[in-house]
């Protein structure tokens, strides 16, 4: 499958104004503002790991090498209680679009995210939209 495998980062654009928009705490976007700030001098310190099958997928993040974030394997297509990206109780469910597209959907109080997830070649772009704002992430093959 195209997405499975690492994915080290390297570039973002719009995230303070997307995570502003769907109003995400505090905490989350300063972590976030400091990650992406390791990352633009060490692409290396942030790394994800996507498994992805027909009917599932697994997400883990690692930072400096160590593993943060395990989503577990989740089913495709199914809605399901889960934490949105920046920790909130939500609903969230991804579709499998394509082999080269991921869409995960998330409405939480207060709240609703989409955001696709698109392999072309080595390149992994997750492009997320909320709250009138927008967000682009790319990562390059490992």
């Amino acid at each position: 499958m195209s997405f499975t495998g690492k994915w080290q980062f390297k570039s973002v654009s719009g995230a303070t104004a997307y995570f502003d928009a769907i109003n995400s705490p505090e905490e989350y976007k300063e972590r976030l503002r400091k990650l992406y700030d390791a990352a633009s001098k060490d692409p290396k310190a942030y790394i994800e790991e996507l498994t992805v099958t027909d009917t599932k997928f697994r997400r883990q993040t690692f930072i400096n090498g160590e593993l943060k974030k395990d989503s577990g394997e989740h089913p495709f297509g199914v809605e399901e209680d889960h934490p949105a990206a920046d920790g909130r109780p939500a609903k969230v469910k991804v579709v499998r679009d394509s082999a080269n597209k991921l869409t995960r959907y998330e409405n939480g109080d207060g709240f609703n995210a989409v955001t696709t997830f698109e392999v072309h070649g080595d390149t992994l772009t997750a492009t997320g939209k909320g709250g009138g704002a927008t967000f682009t992430l790319t990562f390059s093959r490992v």
